[in-house]
């Protein structure tokens, strides 16, 4: 009996250690054009993520909207926002580099401009 239970307990724990994450934590501070932070105001951000290159195709996208805080700091979670091109959980992150695209409207609309891609 305690065979089995071991069993069964290795067996949980290699589906527990084989979970992906659905998201991870990503954070940023906007700026307006003026280059002062924007405080506790409301932005849109598109995030992209790209395969092999700052400029590779493109897996997915989506977009969120967010409220900074008194220093103009957004936190986000990539993979919980509104997806508008492909499917989070189907990237293979084992395979090529993989870089964030971060454009944001700091009106709060749809008129986005590339931020950075790391």
């Amino acid at each position: 009996m305690k065979k089995l239970y071991a069993t069964i307990g290795l067996f949980l724990a290699s589906l527990v250690s084989a979970q992906v994450p659905q998201a991870f934590s990503y954070q940023t501070i906007a700026f307006n054009a003026a280059g002062a932070p924007i405080a506790n105001g409301n932005v849109s951000l598109r995030i992209s993520i790209l395969d092999n290159a700052a400029n590779g195709t493109v897996l997915y996208t989506e977009t969120q909207n967010k409220t900074t805080n008194a220093k103009g700091l957004v936190n986000l979670n990539i993979g919980q926002g509104t997806a508008t091109t492909g499917n989070f959980g189907a990237i293979n992150w084992g395979t090529n580099a993989k870089f964030v695209k971060v454009e944001m409207d700091p009106a709060g609309g749809s008129n986005y401009t590339n931020v950075g891609v790391n």
